[in-house]
């Protein structure tokens, strides 16, 4: 069906340009260079198949509104632009189509940009049925915009953009010139397949203005695009302009949502909103004064705050344009909540944020909630107006004002002709934008496939290939070391691909001539499982290695997950060292360490600590410590840092569960455990003896909408729990003398019946 539409699209532009119309093929940029130099209005060059490379593509000529140039692939998807290539509209009246940007990216700025410089703008141009996917510069702070619309009436649809991995907006609708403004482009038809989480703001799929231009009316209109797991940021779609149309767009399982961030008269209206109870999914957020939010569907939003599947926020008194002005005059009706988690009216409440939204209308909704209240109002104070709102919540049993209670979701199901499954709503079954209806009509994604896993046994004597054998395997390959003796090691182990790395309680150690960076390092596209591996940096005279696992400092875009399990760390002997880390730049979805041991080390244990610009950047997403031993520490046994009070993203996420922590950084103003900035942390059942004890023993700094808690957790002759707000431990803190089974053999299993976990078991591990 795809194909048969870029076909008749392609056919009635061709058609459009009249008998007198020239087609031109051309096979290099040198030859479309010169056919665009030639070219009248009416012609079609066509771009032979093949790789193109590098190709700077500047167009200036022009055609008219009957007669458009038109720039498109002879074979629809066998046109690729690789390496340094970008394209500048520079003219009126061009239609690009049919291009695939991949295996490159643009050098210096935008992909696609819809002007040449500054006296150039483009006006009445399309972008339509090219594919931009995983073009990304090599770092992950490369910030990079690949699409920027300039000048007035362009249009971008049935594009395919997806896997952008750096930072800067996919999408920018840019206000800076008055030739820009008013300026009715359409973003229409697209497919947004994916954007993985940013750790940091600059993470949009499509933001429209600047808070300089928040008075300023936009008039873009962004419509039937499928958003498929866009979650650089908190917002998706961010709007800072006026006057601006977001209308039957679909999200499923974005992170984020829709943001009227600045900007006055924006409508939303006829958007889908599919969260599938994942964490974070929201929907719209409203902040400035004289929107209309209607006819609207949400459905399994998980998210909360900032991520509600629907927020009217607090305004800040007399706001300056890039904070937040107050919402007032504002329409929301018609819309229609499904198993939505939030709904929260005056979200962002707090000291800075106090101006309560006035005059907002909600009227005509209706809510079905599992919940035991339809919403939230942080202010109460008469500035939501609710009427005529129907909702179905069993667990609501006093009588909400402005709500009448409904019979059921019969009605509901038969306008909304919803398919039920195991896993939820299939969106493929409902009349909504989805893959099949948007994007290019020649381009359907990948998806990655393994093959068979090949499992590489490496002895003791083996141990100088053991590099070499790590960087010649293939995704899901099982590298087994199968000695328990020494494995001597000259080089790093550096992983590019998704791996296991298997011991027998074999030892890693150094005897090249040199210091290494880490025993292994991961490098971009790499995942690693570590199991059963002691890990001694300090082996005889030979010079030391500064970590045992850690990421690279080369450019690095991509996530990465590492699993440690029954592990051990010993003789990391500088402060600057650490035996798990992630460097400057680099993001980690998960790291996960079990049953491991860190004992007679100066360095950190494990280092997640690197970004300090205080801009909300963070290293790791979701930190989870369990089962693990921290003895005889010099320095900090586990750091995560992440700075500012940004409020774009959702983690650092930390669980540190059943450890034990024994004589672990007592210097004076010492901390055992750094979680600086951690938005959600719970550190249960584990025992602290004698750590700490010139400092704290756990330091947070968080803002007051954290999640965070100790509990169950015993301090022995420790420092102190130090948070903010000073609101962070429960009420099962102990204070006993820890009685270990035998500490010389490293066994910290508390003795039997003495101090018990939140689950039954002992604290600390078991």
């Amino acid at each position: 069906m795809k194909k048969i539409r870029y076909i008749y699209f392609l056919v009635i532009a061709l058609l459009a340009h009249g008998a007198q119309a020239a087609s031109i093929l051309v096979s290099n940029p040198q030859q479309l260079n010169n056919a665009l130099t030639n070219a009248q209005p009416g012609d079609t060059i066509l771009l032979d198949k093949g790789n193109w490379k590098d190709v700077a593509l500047t167009i200036e000529t022009n055609g008219t509104k009957e007669k458009p140039v038109v720039i498109a692939a002879a074979t629809p998807g066998a046109v690729q632009f690789t390496g340094n290539s970008f394209i500048k509209f520079g003219s009126d009246y061009v239609v690009v189509s049919g291009i695939h940007f991949v295996d490159g990216f643009a050098e210096k700025g935008a992909v696609i940009e819809f002007r040449k410089n500054n006296d150039k703008l483009a006006n009445h141009c399309r972008l339509t049925n090219c594919v931009i996917d995983s073009y990304n510069k090599p770092g992950r702070f490369d910030n990079e915009n690949w699409i920027i619309l300039w000048g007035q009436y362009n249009r971008i649809d049935h594009c395919t953009i997806g896997n952008k991995l750096t930072g800067g907006t996919t999408i920018i609708v840019e206000l800076n010139d008055e030739r820009s403004q008013q300026n009715h482009h359409e973003i229409d038809s697209n497919y947004f397949n994916g954007r993985l989480p940013l750790g940091s703001n600059g993470g949009e799929t499509i933001r429209v203005g600047v808070s300089r231009y928040a008075l300023t009316s936009s008039r873009t209109n962004i419509h039937h695009n499928y958003f498929e797991r866009c979650s650089g940021e908190v917002e998706i779609i961010s709007i800072k302009s006026g006057d601006n149309q977001i209308n039957c767009n679909t999200f499923l399982e974005c992170e984020g949502g829709l943001v009227l961030r600045h900007g006055e008269r924006n409508t939303v209206s006829n958007n889908v909103f599919f969260g599938r109870n994942k964490p974070y999914t929201g929907g719209v957020r409203v902040i400035n004064p004289g929107h209309t939010v209607s006819n609207n569907f949400f459905v399994d939003l998980a998210g909360e705050r900032f991520h509600s599947a629907f927020s009217v926020l607090n305004g800040v008194p007399n706001s300056l344009p890039n904070r937040y002005v107050q919402v007032k005059d504002v329409q929301i009706h018609h819309n229609t909540f499904i198993n939505c988690k939030s709904i929260v009216f005056g979200a962002g409440k707090d000291p800075e944020r106090t101006a309560a939204p006035q005059n907002v209308v909600f009227r005509n909704n209706f809510i079905a909630s599992k919940g035991k209240r339809l919403y939230e109002d942080a202010n109460n104070d008469g500035g939501i107006l609710f009427s005529g709102n129907t909702y179905v919540a069993p667990g609501v049993t006093t009588i909400v004002k402005g709500f009448t209670a409904g019979k059921g979701l019969d009605t509901l199901i038969n306008i909304y002709p919803m398919i039920k499954h195991d896993k939820g709503i299939d969106i493929e079954q409902l009349p909504v934008m989805n893959a099949k209806e948007t994007g290019a009509a020649w381009y359907t994604p990948s998806k990655p496939t393994l093959t068979a896993s090949v499992t590489y046994s490496v002895s003791a004597a083996q141990s100088k290939q053991l590099a070499a054998i790590v960087a010649k395997a293939k995704a899901g390959d099982i590298i087994q070391l199968t000695d328990t003796g020494l494995y001597q090691i000259e080089e790093p182990l550096v992983v590019r691909t998704l791996l296991t790395i298997k011991g027998a309680k074999s030892q890693l150690v150094n005897v090249g001539e040199k210091s290494l960076p880490a025993f292994i390092v991961i490098e971009n596209g790499g995942s690693v499982t570590v199991e059963n591996i002691q890990f001694n940096s300090a082996y005889k005279s030979y010079d030391d290695v500064q970590a045992a696992i850690s990421t690279t400092v080369k450019p690095m875009n991509s996530h990465y997950r590492l699993q440690v399990n029954n592990c051990e760390f010993f003789n990391f002997n500088e402060s600057s060292f650490a035996c798990i880390r992630g460097t400057k730049s680099t993001y980690a979805d998960s790291v996960i360490i079990t049953n491991s041991l860190f004992h007679h080390n100066s360095g950190t244990g494990i280092d997640f600590s690197s970004e300090k610009d205080d801009k909300g950047i963070y290293n790791v997403a979701h930190l989870v410590v369990t089962g693990c031993v921290f003895t005889n520490m010099l320095s900090t046994a586990i750091n995560v840092y992440r700075g500012g009070n940004d409020e774009s993203t959702t983690g650092p996420d930390v669980l540190i569960d059943h450890c034990t922590f024994n004589e672990v950084e007592n210097r004076m103003q010492g901390c055992v455990v750094k979680l600086l900035g951690a938005q959600i942390a719970t550190v249960t059942n584990c025992v602290f003896n004698k750590s700490g004890a010139g400092g704290r023993c756990i330091w947070f700094e968080e803002m007051s909408w954290d999640k965070l808690k100790v509990d169950y957790c015993n301090f022995y002759k420790s420092g102190r729990v130090s948070s903010f707000f000073n609101n962070v431990t429960g009420k099962h803190i102990f204070y006993n003398t820890p009685v270990f089974n035998n500490p010389s053999l490293y066994d910290f299993r508390l003795a039997s019946g003495n101090l018990v976990a939140a689950d039954g078991k002992r604290l600390g591990v078991n």
